[in-house]
């Protein structure tokens, strides 16, 4: 099991070295996709994810985490590898189509068998956060570093930089062939099947605090997602060289990863409300302030934004993990990435359609008001509730 988790940073690392995505923007921009088609494929790729997720999930909990982690990296691979071969949108689509099955199969079930991989080890449930952080924070160097690379390679060609992604994306493929399914697994396997229903009451219905983990887990998602793909437009308006694009994602997922970690040492230390708290204030500011300073000003606010998503995120899912028990584990992380998903399907567009029609200002103003929306609605009555460790 210590073997496991070593491969499953190592996953989490290379799962997020891609070094075409930090220049998808201005790449596909190159190819004729404006922002509301570019969003348009996002929402596409976040629905086929919605029909995918609760079933794979279920998969990984029936089958093994093993097997479906291994079927969702191969695909990823055989996406990246056809991304060279398109230049028009119903190619890009048929890569976003792929994308999809893939990371459905992948999301929820390789944070299930990190913490189980992690219990079967002799480790704490009381832990399970830095565990979840360290994981966090392997993802952000390996998104990071290669964006770096990315930046670099596209200077010279993306002819080089998407067959270089294509290449790198069967490192996942490798190190999942390395892993060994839990001690848990074959319990899993015996155990009563799970109706959907009756899952979802145990998340939605009899826990209040679970319902509220789950509910912000889903809603500050649809805002990363939102602001993953708004980031790369809003450096265009500020005149930034495409050059310093891979530098810039470098940073803000490096800065990301750090404070995810760092967010599990500051919540055993000062308490999980507290620091949900100021996490939870500093995005509202950040967008507004990036509304009003377009260019580097407002590029250096967007690091608030990343760095509390990135610390709310590690805080929120070893919440949700330490109340859930081990039969369903991926199946409820799959609904929680199929709800966020699902709102950036409907979100995506719009914001793509207002970026096109009205400029960045407004809609980063928009942002800014529905996450203190969410704020005062969804996150304060969790943070005035208990989020310690109590199984639903």
């Amino acid at each position: 099991m210590k073997k496991n988790l070593e491969l499953l940073y190592g996953f989490s690392c290379f799962d997020q070295f891609m070094i075409v995505i930090p220049l998808l923007v201005p790449y596909l921009g190159s190819k004729g996709i404006g922002m509301a088609e570019f969003m348009e494929l996002q929402a596409i790729f976040a629905i086929v994810i919605v029909l995918g997720e609760v079933p794979t999930g279920m998969l990984s909990d029936r089958w093994g985490r093993k097997r479906v982690l291994l079927l969702g990296s191969v695909l990823k691979a055989i996406g990246f590898s056809m991304l060279p071969l398109w230049s028009s949108y119903e190619g890009f689509l048929v890569y976003h189509l792929t994308m999809g099955v893939a990371l459905s199969m992948i999301s929820g079930g390789d944070v299930a068998f990190l913490y189980e991989s992690y219990l079967a080890a002799g480790g704490e449930k009381s832990r399970g956060a830095a565990v979840l952080g360290n994981a966090r924070l392997a993802g952000q160097i390996g998104a990071g570093v290669s964006a770096l690379i990315g930046g670099l390679v596209a200077t010279v060609s993306y002819d080089y930089l998407l067959w270089a992604g294509a290449v790198l994306g069967w490192i996942p493929v490798l190190l999942v062939l390395g892993l060994s399914e839990t001690p848990a697994e074959p319990g899993r396997k015996d155990a009563p099947k799970a109706k959907l229903r009756e899952i979802l009451a145990s998340v939605l219905v009899r826990d209040v605090v679970t319902r509220l983990v789950f509910v912000n887990i889903v809603t500050l998602g649809i805002a990363g997602l939102v602001m993953v793909w708004t980031n790369q437009k809003y450096w265009q308006e500020s005149q930034v060289p495409l050059v310093y694009f891979g530098v810039l994602y470098a940073a803000y997922n490096l800065i990301g990863g750090f404070a995810g970690r760092l967010g599990a040492s500051l919540a055993a230390r000062y308490g999980r409300r507290a620091v949900l708290g100021v996490a939870g204030v500093l995005p509202v500011l950040a967008y507004f302030g990036m509304a009003s300073f377009i260019g580097w000003g407002g590029i250096a606010l967007g690091f608030f934004d990343r760095s509390s998503r990135a610390v709310t995120d590690v805080l929120l899912l070893s919440a949700l993990n330490e109340r859930i028990s081990s039969a369903i584990r991926a199946t409820v992380m799959s609904m929680a990435s199929l709800g966020t998903r699902a709102g950036f399907a409907v979100i995506g567009p719009v914001a793509g359609f207002g970026i096109d029609a009205w400029g960045l200002p407004p809609v980063l103003v928009a942002v800014g008001l529905v996450y203190a929306a969410v704020f005062a609605l969804v996150t304060m009555p969790l943070i005035l509730r208990e989020t310690a460790s109590t199984p639903a």
